[in-house]
């Protein structure tokens, strides 16, 4: 409901969840498999359908005002939704054979639709409220208890849980009381052509980089995604090594809701890391990106020496699995579905500690070792094979027609 898989990367909610099911159902489609995406509507402009692939594709709904508007919102708006889903899919005598929801808001409209047609419904939660108040970082927003109980009542509900670690499953038994038979694990994968090693002398050049040593960051920003880690683990290696030897840190990606709320008193997630560049000394090595398409991250990646994931929470880690085909080494909190693809001490390093200290020494061993780095790209681009989305969608079709599962059945909305 909150993040389409058109909408552009890396600004607002957008994320890895706009990647997975943008890449889920153009796999599906090649195997002849149609999709259909329901999603609010968030500008005036444009269609009401957008084909992402053949035979799939992504349906706006006139739900709320036709603009972004602040997640904590879309509650509210939820009713609405389903009935636009039910409307529309009668309007065209759409026929269904599952729903699959992502997210605790599709979640609640998810339920409701499982009893309207009748048919098996899965849920994939990306994210859950209750790891992330367990694991906030200072300054983070806390999860609200509506969005706890919704969540609740789906992993009571719900004919199959998708989750996309064994840290997200071994959460959803512990934390929600999830049945071990109703979770498998699925994991998310990478697009190997787009994310592999490429040349980088281009970028550096337009970046007027020199010959510095670049440190990627690449996610939504604000509190729960760690960037002020990398940000001061970057004034100690300052500190530390030589001014001809000081790398750049690129911050890839915009404030989110969350973000801009959190820091609201500074002007926002990117204007409160900003200052404190500037605090510590370092604001002439960090620059800002922005938001950028899967293009363009796969070369801001590849001109890196390491990327660094701080983050505090993590159903899986996407940016670690894209950096890791590129032949970037990763440091990483240890989280969610990351040390399934950054190996301590083999291809990276993955810590449980978010003290900067920690991952500037872990960052400076790569930046000063040129032949550890190789080894780890060599290793990293090796375990990244091992994930690909044509792998998730063959386990995600063969849960979907799983015996355990209600059978199947083709179904006439309303």
């Amino acid at each position: 409901m909150h993040a389409s898989p058109v909408a552009p990367l890396g600004a607002g909610e957008n994320g890895g969840m706009n990647v997975y099911l943008r890449a889920v159902c153009e796999e599906l489609s090649r195997r002849g498999i149609p999709t259909e995406v329901f999603t609010r509507r968030s500008s005036a402009s444009g269609p009401d359908r957008v084909r992402l692939a053949q035979g799939s594709w992504v349906t706006r709904l006139a739900v709320g005002p036709a603009e972004e508007i602040d997640k904590g919102r879309l509650f509210d708006l939820l009713p609405e939704l389903t009935q636009a889903v039910v409307d529309e899919a009668r309007r065209r005598r759409a026929r269904y054979q599952l729903i699959h929801t992502h997210y605790w808001l599709s979640g609640w409209v998810g339920a409701r639709l499982r009893d309207e047609w009748r048919l098996p419904w899965f849920h994939t939660f990306h994210t859950l409220a209750r790891v992330k108040n367990e694991r906030a970082a200072e300054g983070a927003m806390v999860e609200p208890d509506h969005r706890i109980a919704v969540e609740q009542t789906i992993v009571r509900n719900a004919d199959r849980l998708i989750a996309s670690s064994l840290q997200e499953a071994d959460d959803l038994v512990r934390l929600y009381g999830a049945l071990r038979g109703q979770v498998v694990v699925v994991a998310p994968g990478v697009d190997l052509r787009l994310f592999a090693p490429r040349p980088t002398a281009a970028l550096r050049a337009r970046l007027e980089l020199g010959a510095a040593k670049v440190i990627v960051f690449a996610g939504r920003l604000e509190r729960l995604k760690g960037a002020e880690i990398v940000v001061r683990a970057l004034a100690l290696l300052s500190g530390q090594l030589a001014a001809t030897q000081s790398p750049v840190l690129l911050v890839i990606g915009d404030d989110s809701h969350n973000g801009a709320r959190e820091s609201q008193a500074s002007g926002g997630e990117r204007a409160r890391l900003l200052a404190l560049a500037r605090t510590l000394g370092v604001d002439q090595q960090v620059r800002f990106i922005g938001s950028v398409d899967q293009e363009a991250l796969a070369g801001y990646l590849s001109l890196a020496a390491v990327c660094v994931v701080p983050s505090y929470s993590e159903s899986f880690g996407l940016v670690a699995l894209e950096a890791a085909a590129c032949g970037t080494p990763v440091v990483a909190a240890r989280v969610g579905g990351i040390p399934a693809i950054v190996k301590d001490g083999l291809t990276g390093f993955t810590l449980v500690s978010h003290d900067p200290a920690q991952y500037a020494e872990r960052i400076g061993r790569l930046l000063l070792d040129d032949e550890l780095g190789r080894c780890f790209s060599r290793r990293s681009r090796l375990v990244a094979t091992q994930f690909s989305w044509q792998e998730t969608v063959d386990r995600l079709v063969a849960e979907y027609a799983a015996p355990r599962v209600p059978e199947l059945r083709p179904a006439v909305a309303g």
